[in-house]
């Protein structure tokens, strides 16, 4: 199916046997898929103390600046949305705004990345878990179990299908920002030596302007996945208004989550003592719950584990989502795009994906550390992030520039790709000066060895004689048929 002309919208669903199921979720699902992949617990409690460290009192700033430079990336990504609604996500975008070729390497770069973070995530979450129940309670299950046991409940939400994934998200991520925003209340109604005051918000404040942009370029990291409610296109009611609304949505939220809760966290330790923060051998959030809460560090503890399991879940939808939109259009083999004739998920990919998980958990995990493991893939993740979103810039370019030139923005599809791909090119920088010690060393070794692998699949498979077919339908959508209506 061609891609729609100007002023057009999606409204009739083509419903074949290879289809996802249609219509299964609103706004509120597609906004938690981005907001649970953000995974906005461990973003700001395990931040909280870098940003203090480079930026003092002003780390709430730095979340708010982040984030504002987060949505001049969002900005192209929402317009692409409107136009391609689709389970193929990035693989689409770039597909319908580059080219095919460029479209699969990043499709397969995103799908694998997608597919190995649970792994690092369960891990992490894992080896929290193990930590603090041994430290504190004498309870000594290997931490692999419980990463296992997280592993083995998103492939189930997978398996099952997207609106029971969606109702585990919802119900998982109001926790964990309850949890979080409740910490921080109790830390501004209880203020620490320094007392309740704005110092966070002054910008005056700010004395080492180059550890403040630094904290801000780094704290954009925290922000990433608001663009996973975009593998969600095919399962939403109304896509090309709901999938764009997530997007946006995800941040502005996040956005005023992180200020808040960076706000009460100092307020809560005492701004007279931040380089204590900054410092802290324990997790602060920790620190804070067991004195705030007397002694309760158990229920973030259990915050973060629910943060943990709900990442990984819209992680899993990420990757097998990215899969079954590229296989589709058969850039990759087609029992890829099996669907389960009851279900309606992407069955292959979702067994496929939770393997290669657990696989990397247990074989990678085990001799390396859990700790080392995440942060290992986390780094990587850097590195593939950031060629994505930038190509992601260049095809909403493009795209508008050549197909929608009446509604082509320079500020839409010139300003704001420049001001982010430059933050981008910055945040590279920042993350590969100094060299980072070993294992974090390798991540743009391991980043670059998933596109290596993309680049034979596609010369070796996609490009031979007879085999191009693909190409024509990799920027297009396949299950929608597009008729007149308002944009």
């Amino acid at each position: 199916m061609a891609i729609p002309a100007h002023g057009v919208q999606a409204s009739v669903r083509i419903t074949g046997d290879a289809d996802l199921k249609h219509d299964a979720i609103g706004l509120p699902g597609a906004l938690v898929q981005s907001i649970a992949q953000i995974s906005p617990m461990s973003g700001i409690f395990y931040t909280i103390a870098f940003t203090t460290t480079y930026a003092g009192a002003a780390a709430p700033l730095t979340y708010l600046a982040a984030c504002l430079v987060c949505l001049t990336v969002a900005v192209p990504l929402h317009d692409l949305a409107r136009h391609l609604p689709s389970a193929g996500g990035v693989y689409t975008y770039i597909s319908a705004g580059i080219g095919p070729q460029t479209g699969f390497l990043t499709g397969w770069v995103y799908a694998l990345m997608m597919t190995v973070a649970p792994a690092a995530l369960a891990s992490f979450a894992g080896a929290i878990i193990h930590d603090e129940l041994a430290g504190k309670y004498g309870i000594g299950i290997p931490w692999w179990t419980y990463s296992a046991v997280i592993l083995a409940v998103c492939f189930a939400c997978a398996y099952r299908g997207i609106s029971i994934s969606s109702r585990f998200l919802v119900v998982m991520t109001c926790f964990e920002v309850l949890v979080g925003l409740g910490l921080a209340v109790t830390g501004l109604v209880n203020p620490g030596p320094g007392g309740l005051n704005i110092d966070g918000f002054n910008p005056a404040g700010v004395t080492n302007g180059s550890g403040f942009l630094l904290a801000v370029v780094l704290s954009m990291f925290a922000f990433t996945g608001f663009e996973s409610a975009a593998v969600v296109g095919d399962e939403s009611r109304d896509p090309c208004r709901i999938i764009p609304r997530a997007i946006f949505g995800s941040l502005a939220l996040i956005g005023a989550f992180y200020v808040v809760t960076a706000w009460g966290l100092q307020i809560g330790w005492g701004t007279d003592h931040l380089e204590e923060l900054a410092i802290s051998p324990i997790a602060p959030a920790f620190v804070l719950a067991d004195r705030l809460w007397n002694g309760a560090s158990i229920v973030v503890l259990i915050a973060l584990a629910n943060s943990g399991l709900a990442v990984c879940i819209a992680c899993t939808t990420s990757a097998t989502r990215t899969v079954f939109g590229i296989a589709r259009t058969g850039a990759l083999p087609a029992w890829l795009a099996r669907v389960h004739p009851g279900h309606r998920t992407p069955v292959a990919a979702v067994l496929l994906q939770s393997g290669v998980a657990l696989g990397t958990c247990l074989a990678v995990g085990i001799p390396l550390g859990p700790y080392n493991l995440f942060h290992l893939l986390g780094a990587a993740g850097t590195f593939v992030y950031i060629p994505i979103l930038i190509l992601m810039n260049i095809a909403a370019f493009r795209f508008f520039r050549r197909r929608f030139p009446a509604e082509f923005s320079a500020c839409a599809h010139v300003v704001a790709p420049v001001i982010s791909t430059a933050a981008l090119l910055l945040i590279a920088g920042c993350s590969l000066y100094p060299l980072p010690d070993f294992p974090i060393r390798i991540a743009p070794v391991l980043a670059m060895a998933f596109a290596g692998a993309g680049v034979i699949v596609l010369f070796v498979r996609n490009l031979q004689p007879g085999k191009t077919g693909w190409m024509a339908k990799a920027g297009q959508l396949p299950d929608v048929e597009w008729t007149k209506g308002k944009p």
